[in-house]
This record gives C-alpha cells, structure tokens and sequence, in this order.
C-alpha cells in the first residue's frame, strides 16, 4: 500500500523512555512583531521579543535555526477571529508546546526512508507552510539530506501497518537533535 505524502508538522509520539504522552505543554507567547505565519505542528525556538503576558516568547524556528525550544500543538482561540486554527503574521498569538526534552514525535518523509537510515540525523523542511483552513503545518522531515543535517534523529518509524517503510510519505519517529536542551547527535 502507498503512503499517502501529506506533511503535517510535527506531532508528540510518546517520551524517549517509552512514557505516553499525556497532553502537558506549556504556554508560549508568539509576539506582534514576529513576522512569520506560524501552525499547529511546526517546531518553534525562544525569541528575544518582548512579552507582553507572562509566558516565554517563541518563534517559528527558521531552517538555519539550532536551539529548538518545542513544538506548538495548539493555540488559545483569537478572540477577534473563533475561525482562525494557524497563526497570522505580525499578529500576537499564545500557543502551547511541547519541550522538545526527552520528547519523541512523528512526522511524514519527503522521500523513501528506509531502516538503514534509523539512527541518522536530518534536517526539516517546510517551514512557513501550511493551511490557513485547518491550521496544519508543513514541515517534514528531509530524507534528502540524512547523515548531513541536524535538526532531527531518525529513530524509527511509526508502528502502523499502513505505513510503508522504504517508500515516499512514510511517517518517521524522530527527536529533536538542534533542541535548546541537550547536545547534538549526528549519529547514534
């Protein structure tokens, strides 16, 4: 059966030492002067931006970005818009995340990954899309770029048995290797 290739950010899977995940985040601001769209599944880094509530000010992470803080799984309603499921430019924003410590999470390959690149870091890609209608982000994981990248560790592959392993879309189990929490892995 063929994966169906249809990014979506990133999605929490469970704990690195097996835990279930069980919904904890934490409140995040996402300040006016950040002039990046921003979606539900996309990783995010701290920004120097200044506050204006008492949360920690994040920012969609840029490809070039090495000290992901987390990934935003929802945003508080926008009181002025009930319909809005993303984040718009230049508009202030709070969201949650989770800490991308200890976190594994699930994202779809751009390209066939296979079992021989388990253990390799990669890069994401797709930062700055996705859909305005259902709030989804885009990034994926970048299969063209394993064993050179860092953003991410591949460690596995999402246990389903319509996810076919070795062909385009599959959905990948990976840890945040740029996180703002440990040191970078390049392979295990």
């Amino acid at each position: 059966m063929a994966n169906t290739d249809s990014p979506y950010g990133l999605r929490p899977y469970r704990y690195l030492d097996g835990t279930p995940y069980t919904g904890g985040t934490i409140k995040c601001e996402i300040v006016v002067a950040t002039g990046v769209v921003t979606f539900i599944g996309d990783p995010v880094t701290l920004d120097a931006g200044t506050a204006t509530e008492h949360y920690p000010v994040v920012a969609q992470m840029a490809a070039g970005d090495t000290q992901i803080f987390g990934v935003i799984t929802s945003f508080d309603p926008d009181r002025d818009d009930l319909t809005s499921m993303h984040r718009a430019v230049s508009t202030k924003r709070l969201c949650n995340v989770v800490p991308a410590t200890n976190m594994l999470f699930v994202c779809n390959s751009d390209g066939p990954t296979t079992y021989a690149d388990v253990g390799q870091a990669a890069d994401l890609i797709g930062f700055t899309s996705g859909s305005t209608t259902t709030g989804i982000s885009a990034v994926e994981f970048d299969d063209s770029d394993i064993g050179t990248g860092n953003h991410v560790l591949l460690m596995g592959f999402d246990e389903r048995p319509d996810n076919e392993i070795g062909a385009a879309g599959v959905d990948v189990i990976v840890r945040i290797n740029e996180s703002a929490f440990h040191p970078v892995i390049t392979e295990v």
